[in-house]
Order: C-alpha cells, then structure tokens, then sequence
C-alpha cells in the first residue's frame, strides 16, 4: 500500500503490535516447552464462551486452533480460584470432574488480560501423566510471564488501534461507485487487517458472500437502469442491516461480501440471517453462504471459499425450485 509519491501509507510506517504480540507470545510458549516437565503449552483466547488455542507448542495434548468450551476446561477452574498448578488431576478436588481430567494428567496456568483489564486468555500448560515427585514447576514465572504477556498485548492492542484506523480509512475510501459500498480493493484491505488480528490475538472474525438471484434477468426484460436500481436498493438495504461490527463490500456484478468481528463459528448461521430478512422485507431475492476464520486451521481467505460454495449450493437450490 503506497502513499503519495511512492511512499509507503501512514499504516505501515507505524509498529505492528499483532506482529509483536505473535513474537512475545511464541517465544514464551516455547521457553516453557523447553525449562519445563509440561510437554504442551499455549497462549489462548477466550471468547464467545469457547478457548482457542491460538499460539502453541504442542507435542501431546495442545494443538493449535483447538477449541473447547469454556466452561469444561482447566483454565476455567482456574481462572475461577483453582490451583495455578496441578499436580495430578485425577487427585485434584477442583479439578477431577472435568471430562478432560483422564487425559490431561497435570497442568499450570495463569490468565491474561486485555488493554480493559478484562479476561484475553490464559497461559497454560499440560501434558497426560501427573508430575512426578522430583518434578517441579516455578509458578511465580508462569504468573510473570502471563503478566509479561498482558502488559505486551495492553500496548499491542493501543499500537494496533491507531494503527487500524489509519488502515480502515484507506480501505473505506475505495468504495463502489453505484452502492457507495466497499469496492474489491477496500475489502482485499479489510480481509488482510481482520486476518491479522485472528493470527495475532485469536479474535472471532467471520464472512458471508452474498449474490443477487434475478439480477440477469432484469437487465434482460427491463434494462440495465433497472439492474442498476437493484443493485443500489441492495446496498441501501445491506447498510441498514449492518452494524459497527461489519463491512461491506461489492466485490462483483452481482456479488457482495460481509466480514463481521466478533462471530464464532457456532454463532454465524443467525448472525447473518440479519442480512437476509434486510433484503426479503426489501423485495430483494439473494443467495447467502457465511462461514468463520478459525486461527491456526481456517484462514478467512478459506472462509470466504467455503462461504461461496454455500452461497452457489443455495442458489442452485433456489433456481431448481
């Protein structure tokens, strides 16, 4: 991305805190994979209710883009009040219960918070026998480290803010010129930020592309100002269904896209059904696909894939009924 003369934009002159915050974060995990009896660590997000393992170290237990509800997990316990290091589970009051006790035979972590003092993540670590007696683990630097780690992701997040900012206003600048949407390079812009994040800091991130049913046909019976009417009246529409959390973009003929922040996988069916009903009280028919990155196994280039083969497989649906 290029500014004037050139240069590079104002957004890659200034640090980049998801980068830094990756560094930090595998570093660590590998340190304590390394000085520690525990065979897995990670550096994981909490949200929406699920953990997902987003920076790891695996050999036994922990494997990246892991997920596990939130409620059934070690972290949970501890976070609650818990013990920081488990011994052996199955011993463990607190913790034998869960149904991950049988398989993870001891454990360590301590949580990590955002830039609002709210619960990010954990730091943890596990392997599936219990520590043997000459085995210790150092608890006061797991707490340091987790600490280490929540002061670098506070000072990310504020780098990554302005930085942001400076990115998404160049990409709303490249807007369609008949829906005032996204146009194709905004959204390439929009997809490249949002990816960083889920790399980075795990964030929920998920997409849907959407299609006009009808749009050849009206070019066809009534003319291209009528196709040209659609279009725009589905961009109105699409904007009245959007929220702070979405951007939206034409990013063909008849093909738009929606990246929404903050929806997991679970949650993106009803989440975009927003858009559909926008549109069916508009009179407006369309196909919709939607699918969810998932850091460290779906990229949101993929997601946008799997959302366009749904969005095909529905139009096809429609077209034979």
């Amino acid at each position: 991305m290029q500014g004037k003369l050139g240069e590079p934009a104002a957004s890659e002159t200034l640090p980049n805190g998801a980068a830094a915050f990756t560094t930090s974060a595998e570093r660590v995990v590998a340190y304590l994979q390394k000085h520690t009896p525990l065979t897995d660590w990670s550096v994981s997000r909490v949200t929406n209710g699920e953990q997902i393992h987003v920076h790891v170290q695996e050999t036994e237990v922990i494997s990246s883009g892991a997920r596990i509800s939130w409620d059934e997990s070690f972290c949970s316990r501890m976070s609650a009040g818990a013990a920081h290091v488990v011994r052996d589970s199955l011993a463990d009051p607190d913790y034998s219960d869960l149904r991950f006790a049988e398989r993870i035979g001891s454990y360590a972590g301590y949580t990590i918070h955002d830039d609002r003092g709210e619960l990010f993540g954990v730091l943890c670590g596990a392997r599936t026998t219990p520590l043997e007696t000459e085995e210790t683990i150092d608890e006061e630097l797991i707490r340091l480290l987790s600490e280490l780690l929540s002061t670098q992701l506070e000072l990310s997040r504020r780098i990554d803010r302005e930085r942001r900012s400076i990115a998404i206003a160049d990409a709303l600048a490249h807007s369609d010129a008949l829906t005032g949407l996204l146009n194709r390079r905004g959204w390439d812009r929009v997809v490249a930020d949002a990816q960083e994040r889920v790399d980075a800091f795990g964030d929920p991130v998920a997409v849907a592309i959407l299609d006009l049913n009808g749009l050849k046909s009206v070019n066809d019976s009534i003319g291209h100002s009528a196709g040209d009417g659609l279009l725009e009246r589905t961009g109105v529409a699409l904007k009245e269904a959007a929220g702070p959390e979405h951007r939206v973009a034409r990013i063909g003929g008849d093909e738009f896209a929606i990246l929404a922040n903050g929806v997991s996988p679970r949650q993106v069916p009803e989440h975009f059904e927003r858009f559909t009903r926008r549109l069916e009280a508009a009179g407006i028919s369309a196909s919709l696909g939607g699918a969810a990155s998932m850091p460290g196994r779906v990229t949101l280039r993929e997601a946008i894939d799997v959302a366009d083969a749904e969005m095909y497989a529905r139009k096809q649906a429609a077209r034979a009924s």
